[in-house]
């Protein structure tokens, strides 16, 4: 620490003797052109040098014009002895808060008017430039709220206004860069400009410029965009704070569609519906505006050939208006239309609706499909025309022996006419090699199936046999037998069709953990392994697969995101076989040597799949499935757990040198997380920085050495003893460093292998400063004198050391250099003040003043 005492001097009487004249030239020497930043610590060192004859002599340093009060003083004297040469006279700055530009100011070299005939050379001027500060160029942020909401504006330009504030200073001209992101698209997309700068000339402190916002006719749920200040020239600085603004384009444009293109309907529907949505995408998710009115008109086309439906003829417009409406988050609107039955043999006509673009109002956009084409089938044969629906070929169908008792869901149409009874026989059988019969799994194999007038559809009513026998997948098939229809009907195509009956009572599987055999992680001296043991209950038939995933996960969070690869020896991904009549099977995934288990990590095993390698015939199959949890997690406990040794905190320590004992001990704390084994670790201790020779082992001890941990230890230490002195020492850095393990297993915890040491500065390394008793006064000077003070450090040497000065009270008025700099270089011991009274010729009395060291810098 630095000792400060009050240092206070009586100025007396200071009489320069008579010289003879002589011949002199007082200079700068040296840099005049100095340019600095305005801060506390800113002193510009002037070199005054006098040439020629060894003469005594004051030299004065005054500012040039008005005193703007940037300076601690804006004069500085210096007395050069016969036997000086040189001088340096220091000029401070002064830190204020108020903003300004680049200023340049110019210091004169001056002589007392009583100089012994020495004469002013050259340079004689020296120049300073405080470079613009305080912000002078300004702080630029937003003056707009943080989050603004706008609606995407309708076949029009609509613009977000955003006020930029120039806070501080207002100086030159700036300019100001922004750019857009967010999205999920790109920001040009829907805002105009994306990108760009913003000029603001000088003095002007507020400056609004606008984004575009875009009308793109693309549904759109919400959407948050940036605009971000990116950058600043011209001297100005950004807010991090309210730099940058968020837009939130409100969800718009809800697509208008039709929810299918076409429709096929009989002549005898009767009323029907057509769907048109609003804010639907084709997989039924909501998307864009759902808020305010919506409607558009629709037309309604029939050509007129022989396959166009008549309107008012062959169906009626139910709707008052050809206009669709949707009411405020209404997301559907039906259009209703009456399928006239005119009992007139007809082939399939058709009409087509369309909504109209042009007509569309309110927050929407057009889609496909935004037509519809509706079919009449053919019609009125008399007794109509029997077959197998047409809709049970889309897909498959299949029958859940499980789940269902009674199945009706195979029917048979009756198209035309629907005049009079009518039947048919059909029969089922099985389309396969099997010959066993038919009714083991459903009945009846055969029958009638009968259609009173007009029905248009009869169903099957099948018995399916419930047991508790697994089987696979079975294949029958329908047919409608020709010759057998009775009422006048017709039979077409298609009169077969193949259906199955699915797997029953789990045939392939259930798939489980097992219950009874532990799923651990094992480790024997000469290797490590997952071992997991699963389980197949139900039916054995068939080969099946299964797959799982194996993740190793940090200690933390079990979250598959962070997941670590190259600690199994083999792929995440593994998959295991079950043959037919096997039911139990053990799968060991091996975990490399190397790998470093952490205290606390965690697999996580996922059974991902479980499917058949062959199936026949090829229809979903119920089982093989999961029959129990899917997810299994192990933690790594610390007796498995390989050991990560590190310091417990990486927080630099700072020690200072005992005072009242001859030295004092620092313990520094290990730990290990996972304990293992025995583990022998090595570190060093090292002194850094500039002045890191001067570390000894008269300072600390020792400066190396080794911690052991034995197997099940988790904690240890190391102790570093600080010694005491009596000599000044600066700020001593070390670095105390875990350099490695004796084994590979034992690894160091990253981040923390490092302490950072600093035993404070002791003993005043700086010095105490004091007046030398030489010069302690009193003195008494006239007005135009010059008057010499030494100030003396005692203790430490070792820094460089600015000590501010002043006269008081109202030095600056009495005084050239009455407010000042002194510097102590390292090693020096003792600076000379000159002070010189000013001659303002104005009748005064006697006063006293004080000279007072008042500050460090």
């Amino acid at each position: 620490m630095l000792a400060l005492p009050t240092l206070t001097g009586f100025i007396l009487v200071f009489l320069v003797p008579d010289a003879v004249t002589e011949s002199a030239e007082l200079r700068f020497l040296g840099q005049t052109d100095f340019v600095v930043e305005e801060r506390s610590s800113s002193v510009i060192r002037l070199l005054v040098e006098r040439i020629g004859d060894p003469v005594n002599v004051t030299a004065l340093v005054l500012l040039e014009g008005e005193d703007t009060s940037d300076f601690e003083a804006s004069s500085a004297a210096a007395f050069l002895l016969s036997s000086e040469s040189r001088k340096t006279i220091f000029i401070a700055v002064k830190d204020d808060d108020l903003p300004e530009a680049d200023e340049t100011f110019v210091f004169n070299l001056k002589l007392q008017s009583s100089s012994n005939g020495v004469k002013l050379g050259t340079p004689n001027k020296a120049t300073i430039t405080i470079l613009s500060n305080d912000n002078a160029f300004g702080i630029i942020s937003f003056n707009s709220s943080s989050f603004i909401t706008v609606e995407e504006p309708k076949s029009r330009n609509q613009y977000v206004p955003l006020t930029l504030i120039r806070e501080r200073g207002t100086y030159g001209t700036v300019t100001v860069n922004f750019e857009i992101t967010g999205g999920p698209n790109p920001a040009i997309e829907d805002l105009s400009p994306d990108k760009g700068n913003i000029t603001i000339p000088p003095g002007r402190a507020v400056v609004v410029f606008s984004i575009l916002i875009r009308d793109d006719k693309i549904p759109e749920d919400d959407e948050i965009f940036t605009v971000q200040l990116t950058g600043a020239a011209g001297g100005a600085l950004l807010n991090p704070n309210r730099s940058s603004v968020q837009i939130q384009i409100s969800r718009n444009d809800a697509p208008i569609r039709f929810t299918q293109p076409s429709l096929v309907v009989p002549e005898s529907a009767g009323i029907i519906s057509i769907t048109v949505t609003r804010g639907r995408t084709e997989d039924d998710q909501p998307i864009g505006s759902e808020k305010g009115e919506v409607s558009v008109g629709y037309s309604i086309i029939s050509d007129g050939s022989a396959s166009a439906a008549t309107p008012g003829v062959d169906f009626i417009d139910l709707q008052v208006e050809r206009v669709v409406v949707f009411q405020s988050g209404v997301h559907t609107a039906q259009l209703h239309f009456n399928i006239t039955d005119d009992k007139v043999p007809e082939i399939a006509e058709s009409f087509q609706l369309v909504l109209l673009e042009e007509t569309l109002l309110g927050d929407a956009v057009l889609l496909t499909p935004s037509s519809a084409h509706i079919t009449i089938e053919p019609n009125d044969k008399p007794y109509g025309v029997l077959s197998i629906s047409s809709s049970l070929f889309s897909q498959t169908v299949v029958i859940n022996e499980d789940l269902t008792v009674s199945f009706e869901d195979i029917t048979i149409v009756r198209n035309g006419g629907t005049h009079g009874n009518v039947s048919i026989n059909w029969t089922i059988t099985r389309n396969s090699s099997d010959t066993s019969p038919v009714t083991d799994d459903l009945s009846p194999a055969r029958g009638t199936l009968r259609f009173a007038a007009g029905q248009m559809l009869a169903a099957l009513s099948l018995n399916i046999t419930q047991d508790d026998f697994p089987e696979e997948s079975e294949a029958f098939l329908l047919r409608l037998l020709p010759g057998s229809v009775q009422g006048g009907a017709e039979m077409d195509e298609p009169t077969e069709m193949i259906f199955y009956v699915q797997d029953s009572d789990d045939v392939y599987g259930r798939f489980r953990f097992h219950p009874l055999e532990e799923q651990r992680i094992q480790s024997l001296p000469s290797a490590r392994f997952l071992s997991f043991s699963f389980l197949r209950e139900g039916g054995t038939v068939g080969t099946t697969q299964l797959i799982l995933t194996a993740l190793y996960i940090p200690a933390g969070p079990v979250d598959p995101m962070r997941v670590r690869d190259g600690v199994l020896n083999g792929s995440s991904v593994n998959s295991l076989m079950f043959y037919p009549g096997q039911r139990q099977a053990r799968l060991v995934l091996p975990i490399r040597n190397d790998a470093f288990l952490q205290n606390g990590a965690h697999f996580l095993v996922q059974l991902n799949s479980v499917q058949l390698v062959n199936i026949s015939p090829p229809v979903p199959s119920v089982s093989p499935r999961f029959g129990g949890v899917t997810n299994l997690t192990l933690t790594i406990t610390p007796d498995i757990a390989n050991g990560e040794i590190g310091f417990t905190s990486n927080q630099t320590l700072v020690l200072l040198e005992p005072e009242n004992t001859n030295y004092s001990t620092v313990t520094l704390p290990l730990r290990r997380d996972g304990t293992d084994g025995q583990a022998v670790v090595f570190w060093s201790l090292r002194p850094t920085g500039e002045n890191r020779m001067d570390v000894t082992s008269e300072d600390l001890s020792p400066f190396n050495g080794s911690i052991t941990f034995l197997s099940g230890q988790s904690e240890a230490a190391i102790n570093i003893t600080i010694m005491a002195d009596n000599v000044p020492e600066i700020n001593e850095t070390l670095l105390l460093t875990l350099d490695r393990t004796n084994v590979e297993n034992q690894v160091l915890k990253p981040g923390f292998t490092t302490r950072e040491i600093v035993i404070m500065e002791n003993d005043d390394p700086g010095g105490v400063f004091e007046f030398s008793p030489f010069s302690r006064g009193p003195y008494f000077v006239n007005e135009g004198e010059a008057v010499e003070l030494r100030v003396v450090r005692a203790r430490g040497q070792l820094l460089s050391q600015l000590i501010r000065y002043r006269v008081m009270p109202l030095g600056n008025e009495e005084f050239y250099g009455a407010t000042g700099v002194l510097e102590f270089k390292p090693g020096e011991r003792e600076v000379v003040v000159a002070l010189v009274a000013r001659p303002d010729y104005i009748p005064e009395v006697s006063c006293p003043f004080f000279l007072q060291i008042i500050t460090f810098y």
